[in-house]
């Protein structure tokens, strides 16, 4: 089998969850790692970079009691870790770090501080299990959590930002709401959560770059084309081609790399979310479609193994 990973990947750093999920595949599984879009700070430079920390400073100081830091995304979650990581967007909680082990101990200090005035939004449990990864030391997750000082609200299935919205509804109609989101999100979720609360604030803390576009799509078409045809056994000729699509906004980058295959009854979607297979179904209706409960290298990685 063939596997092509279009997952989003950050514009510096190596490709950690490829790599992870190369080892926990099966060594006959050709991986071909095909990024969608390229994921960064956005105006971490500019102007727009004060105006975020004077909002996030007014949101801490804001007389109303309760708060809601809402994550739409494990990227939006990894791109406030980076601006943390990077800058002292906290006065006084956030100044001279030195590694991660003491950002999460900060972290963790910051939160437990603010238990009892901001409630944390996760939509999805892939994306507060990435809270947990990042800002939750591992080796006091469980004492952490276990006395109840992280309030996480998410929903464990078919999260979505309409679902999440009408699950805490009440939650949300006292609370000053705050949304991490990416500068191309769609407004539909502060426009859900204004119906509730009219504080609500859209941080937008990164950008996407789509990077599948029609030339790409098409030599990637042909790699796939030489691996078969190198073959001299006519199953691996007739091997399938697993398509892993992560996102929404992925999905017009994913179109043209489809098109260039054609030969769609050998395709598989793979996605953890209904919605975003619905959506890779209205390009070519023979698409199979596959939907894994997790974005887990490690799961997908099982997944993937039972195909074979």
């Amino acid at each position: 089998m063939i596997l092509i990973n279009t997952r989003p990947m950050w514009n510096l750093g190596r490709n950690i969850w490829n790599q992870e999920l190369r080892r926990n595949l099966n060594p006959c599984v050709t991986l071909l790692s095909a990024p969608s879009q390229e994921i960064s700070l956005y105006a971490e430079r500019k102007t727009g970079t004060l105006l975020m920390k004077r909002q996030i400073q007014s949101l801490l100081s804001c007389k109303v009691k309760k708060k809601i830091i809402l994550f739409t995304s494990p990227t939006s979650v990894e791109a406030f870790f980076k601006i943390f990581r990077r800058r002292s967007y906290l006065a006084g909680c956030y100044n001279s770090l030195h590694g991660k082990k003491e950002l999460v101990k900060k972290a963790e200090s910051f939160f437990y501080m603010q238990r009892n005035k901001i409630s944390l939004g996760a939509i999805g449990e892939g994306t507060a299990r990435r809270f947990r990864e990042l800002f939750v030391s591992p080796l006091n997750e469980r004492e952490y959590l276990g006395r109840n000082n992280l309030k996480m609200l998410y929903l464990e299935k078919e999260a979505t930002g309409q679902r999440w919205v009408e699950e805490f509804s009440e939650k949300i109609r006292p609370s000053f709401v705050v949304v991490i989101e990416g500068k191309e999100n769609s407004v539909a979720l502060v426009q859900r959560i204004k119906l509730y609360s009219s504080r609500v604030l859209s941080f937008r803390i990164y950008k996407r770059k789509n990077l599948i576009d029609r030339s790409t799509s098409l030599s990637l078409a042909n790699k796939i084309s030489l691996i078969t045809k190198s073959s001299s056994d006519s199953v691996i000729k007739k091997q399938p081609v697993g398509i892993l699509v992560s996102s929404t906004s992925a999905i017009n980058s994913v179109r043209y790399l489809i098109e260039s295959l054609q030969e769609s009854e050998r395709l598989i979607a793979i996605s953890h979310h209904d919605k975003i297979l619905s959506q890779v179904k209205k390009i070519h209706g023979r698409i199979s479609c596959r939907r894994v409960e997790s974005l887990s290298p490690a799961y997908i990685s099982e997944e993937i193994n039972k195909l074979l």
